[in-house]
């Protein structure tokens, strides 16, 4: 009898046509397209198969799935013909005065300690990360590696009535004058605007509606040995992805708390072994060592 339910079936179905039609395991975001889920809900059950022992992955490594379990035992896929997805990249480097050179050097000696706590949930979920000083944009990776989300959603960066954002986000036919491009800014341009005592918030998911306070604890000067960014301690897990905010994160704690509970089976498959209070300060820096998912 097979060790995996019917929709564990359906994913180790498509995961093993696509290595024997391509020759090498599909990415996340594939496997998203073809069974029609959202990018968190893989990731998700992508842990759940590995910790069943029913594949493997290289950490920090794409396309390192290896299934381990005979496959004789895995249904025959019959969703939609596969395709593969190729993505090239590109990239051009600017020219850069000595002046911004010199500029770069003294800055890229700051080493800023920031305090991450995501708002409205009891007991508090919370990080502390020191960073360089980097663009928003990496700002908004380590925030996102640190408390654990998969930057599934769009995010905002919220300092009193203006809201700094990603420029690929900003409506150029109906702007909002509360928004603001934050293109290249960084962590000590905002403290030029807004003085040393920095404190602002992180906003992660529109739908869902997280708030993270992002306090400025204090600023020291970077060590040679050390790579940034890097947490240096935090508390709880991460809220799953589209669990819907804090009172769908309530429920949810509420159903897979329960066995009871008549929502509890479908909670526990589509989250898999969830637990509230985990944090793993070496699997937290591995991950803002790696970086944010490609998709």
């Amino acid at each position: 009898m097979p060790s995996f339910t019917p929709t564990q079936g359906r994913y180790l179905s498509f995961l093993l046509a696509y290595i024997e039609g391509f020759g090498l395991p599909p990415a996340e975001s594939e496997i998203a397209n073809a069974l029609k889920v959202s990018p968190p809900s893989v990731n998700q059950m992508m842990k759940m198969l590995e910790k069943k022992g029913l594949i493997q992955r290289q950490a920090g490594v794409a396309r390192s799935i290896e299934i381990l379990i005979d496959r004789s035992e895995i249904p025959m896929w019959t969703g939609k013909r596969m395709t593969r997805t190729v993505t090239g990249w590109a990239s051009t480097k600017p020219r850069v005065t000595k002046t911004e050179l010199a500029q770069q050097s003294r800055s890229s000696q700051t080493v800023y300690q920031f305090k991450l706590s995501l708002r409205g949930i009891k007991p508090p979920i919370w990080r502390r990360i020191e960073t360089l000083d980097v663009t928003l944009a990496k700002f908004h990776e380590a925030i996102q590696t640190a408390m654990g989300w998969t930057n599934s959603h769009l995010h905002a960066f919220e300092f009193g009535r203006v809201r700094y954002t990603d420029p690929r986000m900003l409506d150029d036919v109906f702007p909002d004058p509360s928004e603001k491009s934050y293109g290249k800014m960084k962590i000590s341009d905002l403290i030029k605007q807004h003085g040393p005592k920095l404190r602002l918030i992180y906003l992660y998911d529109f739908g869902d509606g997280w708030e993270h306070d992002v306090l400025l604890e204090k600023t020291t000067t970077r060590q040679p040995a050390i790579c940034y960014p890097r947490c240096l301690a935090g508390k709880h897990n991460c809220p799953p992805e589209d669990v819907g905010g804090i009172y769908g994160y309530e429920h949810f704690l509420d159903a897979i708390g329960n066995p009871e509970h008549e929502e509890h089976d479908d909670f526990t498959e589509w989250a898999g072994e969830f637990d509230a209070e985990a944090f793993d300060l070496d699997e937290t820096n591995e991950a803002m060592r790696v970086g944010l998912p490609s998709w």
